[in-house]
């Protein structure tokens, strides 16, 4: 993969800028750039410089003005990279000024020489065009090696990603505690809402952590923010964590209840797999035990969104040995809980004895609020635990991500049972649920495996 720059002149003079492009960028052995943009004064610079798009290179004439056709100053080139040092802008990765008078600067103790090179322009002879060029592809192998560097490891210890605002961002991101002054938020994932901070468990434990909320529910909408936060952030691990429908299949030894939570071990897409008409030939397929008028026979495909092994031992380990803790935990929180008089004014009960489970889920990008359509994923999927609208897509994200792979964990917690009697009032409780199973796990994880993550 050939990597080109996007590239940001800073130059008033006309001559002196179609000079550069002539003998830099144009002609059959011009350099390859991805974008060239020009700003001709100050102000125009940082209006460019603030708009978001990241430059991985500057070149700047080191006397500029601060509104084009006014008297160009080293003083206001050198505030301009101050400010883009400072932080006031998207930081390019490297600053060249181009002048041709080097030594002049060094007499100027106010210029920042420490964050940009120089490299001396002449109007008269070209081989400071020579230079300038092996400089710039010098920044593009850079660029390059950037990207395999950021590719083959991690930033992050942990993604959390979540479908819904209101009932799964707020109650999760209030849930958590962070150390003083690092949650802030992350405007590079609009529309989607991120945080990003250092997160303290119960256990005392810190993790650099993102938490996403893609404002959407659905497979395709959670698979795309989530592979682009995986990009992004570089986590060690990823989870979804909101709320699930619980499905109670007739006969269930145990049935689920509202406030439970569900790690999910595997996933299914409801709706992936194969229609075809009950009686033909050639290739399709034949259900002689099936009613005749019926019209189609669907084939469903096998489970394919899996949970990181890992993750997967830690969470049957604490699902049998500490099962009896955990309900405590959750039966604790959730009676505290602002929900908890919501319920109680509904007539309804408080969790007072949530379990914990790991088993398999259906997602699909349909909202499932009718009897009959939960009976019929029921049917297909023997036996399904949950039903909720991303967890297939975030496994699959997970998978096909580039680079070192995350461990992935889905975790949600049961606010209806899919029949159309929506229990609203258990929806905040119910992610706060799946967070709180989720901190244990990751601790767990952790101390078991000497401290560090992964």
């Amino acid at each position: 993969m050939k990597s080109k720059l996007d590239i940001l002149y800073v130059e008033d003079s006309d001559p002196k800028y179609d000079r550069v492009v002539d003998l830099i960028f144009r002609g059959p052995d011009g350099v390859e750039v991805n974008s060239l943009d020009r700003a001709t004064d100050y102000t125009n610079a940082v209006a460019i410089l603030s708009k978001g798009k990241h430059y991985d290179l500057v070149l700047l004439d080191i006397k500029i003005p601060i509104l084009f056709g006014g008297t160009a100053k080293s003083d206001l080139a050198s505030d301009l990279v101050n400010f883009i040092t400072g932080g006031e802008a998207s930081n390019p990765s490297y600053i060249i000024g181009l002048t041709e008078f080097p030594n002049a600067l060094e007499s100027e103790g106010g210029f920042p020489l420490e964050y940009f090179a120089i490299e001396r322009y002449s109007s008269t002879e070209t081989a400071w065009a020579s230079r300038l060029k092996r400089h710039i592809a010098y920044i593009t192998r850079s660029k390059m090696a950037g990207v395999n560097a950021h590719l083959s490891g991690f930033d992050y210890d942990v993604l959390i990603v979540v479908a819904r605002a209101d009932n799964e961002y707020v109650p999760i991101l209030k849930g958590m505690q962070f150390e003083e002054g690092t949650l802030v938020e992350e405007n590079r994932f609009l529309p989607a809402k991120a945080s990003t901070g250092a997160w303290i468990t119960q256990s005392s434990l810190t993790y650099k952590t993102a938490i996403v909320c893609i404002q959407r529910a659905g497979l395709a909408s959670a698979a795309a923010v989530c592979g682009s936060a995986i990009a992004y952030f570089r986590p060690r691990v990823v989870t979804m964590l909101g709320m699930c429908c619980g499905l109670n299949r007739p006969g269930a030894s145990e049935r689920q209840n509202l406030g439970d939570v569900l790690i999910m071990s595997e996933t299914h897409c409801w709706d992936e797999g194969r229609y075809s008409e009950l009686i033909g030939d050639g290739d399709t397929l034949a259900a002689p035990e099936a009613d005749k008028d019926d019209v189609t026979f669907f084939e469903a495909r096998p489970a394919s969104g899996l949970i990181s092994p890992k993750l997967r031992r830690i969470a049957d380990a604490i699902t049998e040995g500490d099962r009896t803790k955990l309900t405590e935990r959750l039966a604790a929180v959730y009676a505290r809980h602002e929900s908890a008089n919501g319920i109680l004014k509904a007539g309804k009960a408080v969790p007072d004895s949530p379990k914990v489970r790991v088993g398999p889920n259906v997602s699909g990008s349909s909202v499932v609020a009718a009897k009959a359509q939960t009976a019929e994923i029921m049917k297909r999927y023997s036996p399904v635990f949950g039903l909720e609208m991303e967890a297939h897509a975030i496994y699959w994200a997970t998978y096909m991500s580039i680079g070192e792979r995350p461990e992935a964990i889905c975790i949600k917690g049961i606010a209806d049972f899919g029949d159309g009697s929506k229990s609203k009032e258990y929806q905040k409780i119910a992610s706060l649920g799946s967070l709180m199973v989720f901190e244990h796990i990751l601790d767990t994880y952790r101390i078991s495996n000497g401290g560090v993550i992964g």
